[in-house]
């Protein structure tokens, strides 16, 4: 029996932040993939973290290093998107995290 709930593989986490389009991008047509670098980093970041590591406590200051990094925000311009980037954590740690319940892919979009 596989255990649950299972860690964040690429492609949900490429879907989680495509759907929180924290910079506007894909809102502003842009391609659904334009967050896909971000995501395998955080990918690449946590493989292997134990599901208690997918909690908004613990991803938030990730995300937060990863978007001063990828877009090279100051402190009031991450400010601004401190609260997209709330929602992604939020996100990450209701599919992933200590109290995530299993899911198909397609329900992602309308959790």
């Amino acid at each position: 029996m596989t255990a649950w709930p299972l860690p964040p593989d690429l492609d949900s986490l490429k879907e989680l932040f495509a759907i929180a389009d924290v910079e506007g991008l894909i809102a502003g047509e842009c391609p659904h993939d334009e967050y896909d670098p971000e995501a395998k980093y955080f990918y690449e970041a946590t493989i292997g973290n134990p599901t208690s590591k997918f909690t908004v406590k613990q991803t938030l200051p990730l995300l937060e290093q990863l978007w001063v990094k990828q877009f090279m925000l100051n402190e009031g311009q991450l400010a601004q998107r401190r609260p997209a980037l709330m929602n992604l954590a939020q996100q990450i740690d209701h599919f992933f995290g200590p109290q995530a319940q299993p899911k198909e892919r397609p329900q992602l979009a309308h959790a």
